[in-house]
Formats: C-alpha cells, structure tokens, sequence
C-alpha cells in the first residue's frame, strides 16, 4: 500500500536505448535491486551482533526482447575510449492519477542470452540482456528518488547524500 492509502499500480513501460530510440521488442524488465553489504559487529559488551552498512551491492538489471536486436549486439562490452550505454526505462503508474517512474542505467552490457529456439511459437524467441551498472538514477514524478554513481562514492536516496560525509574526508 502506498502512502497515498491508494495501490500504486504500474499500467504500462518501455525501454529506450541510446538516443532515444524506442525498444520496441522489450517485454521483461527487471530494475536493479538496492541492496547494501552489511558487516556485523559485537563487541565485549554488547548482547548482540549489530549490522553496519559496509557499502551495496553491484547494481545489475536484465530486460528481455523479441527476436534479434542489432542495436542491442552493438552495445556489448565496453572498450577503450567508448562511453557505457544509457538506458532509459519510462514507466507509467496510477497512484491515484498517472505518475511516472523513470530509472536512467548506464553501464556495460555484460550478457546476451539467446532463448532456446522453439520449433513452434517461433516468435516468442528472445534475448536476454544484462547489465552491469556504473550509474542509476530514480524519478517519481519528477522527483530524485535515487541516484547511485558507485566509482564517484555517491549515493543520494530521496535528495540525501548519505557519502557526503565520508567523501569529504578522503576527499574522493
């Protein structure tokens, strides 16, 4: 349940590649997870261990298209002095009147799958693509929910810098 006390309920979305062309195949997107290493820590007086954030995990995201994309292949891997895809997923969602949700990923594209081919329901066929990510940006309506640049220390949830602090100090 949302804090509205309404469900936000996604209706609809698509991704787009790289200078804003529409990938029109995609039928399966899954955003990245945001999940932080955690350490624990018990001391002599302490009754139990406390988990402390020891920084998050590798961002990942997957999507799956119909058919073959070329324009998918041509982002494979990264090479010296070539600039890592962004790919812009526009979702549309009703919380009580339409709002969208826009996650911008940038990164290498790590895997290409092919599905199995089928001898019936041929068109079904799809790639998988998975992406490692350097950049993640999350807005709600147009407001930053997040924005995680992993080499640059930043990680900004709800307009919160929550390595402001650290990065000053090792002035990174």
């Amino acid at each position: 349940m949302a804090t509205n006390g309404k469900r936000n309920n996604l209706r609809a979305w698509t991704l787009f590649l790289p200078g804003a062309v529409r990938l029109e195949g995609a039928h399966e997107y899954t955003p990245p997870a945001l999940t932080l290493v955690k350490t624990s820590i018990r001391t002599g007086g302490m009754d139990a261990a406390i988990g402390l954030d020891d920084g998050m995990e590798e961002l990942t995201c997957s999507f799956k298209i119909y058919g073959y994309e070329p324009a998918v292949l041509a982002l494979f891997g990264l090479s010296e002095g070539t600039t890592s895809p962004r790919i812009t997923a526009r979702q549309a969602i009703n919380a009580g009147g339409w709002t969208g949700l826009v996650e911008e990923l940038e990164g290498m594209v790590s895997s290409i799958t092919p599905d199995a081919r089928p001898s019936g329901a041929t068109a079904e066929a799809s790639l998988t693509v998975e992406m490692t990510l350097t950049y993640y940006r999350s807005t709600w309506g147009g407001t930053e929910q997040a924005l995680i640049i992993p080499a640059q220390f930043v990680r900004r949830i709800q307009g919160v810098d929550k390595l402001a602090g650290i990065r000053n100090i090792i002035r990174v």
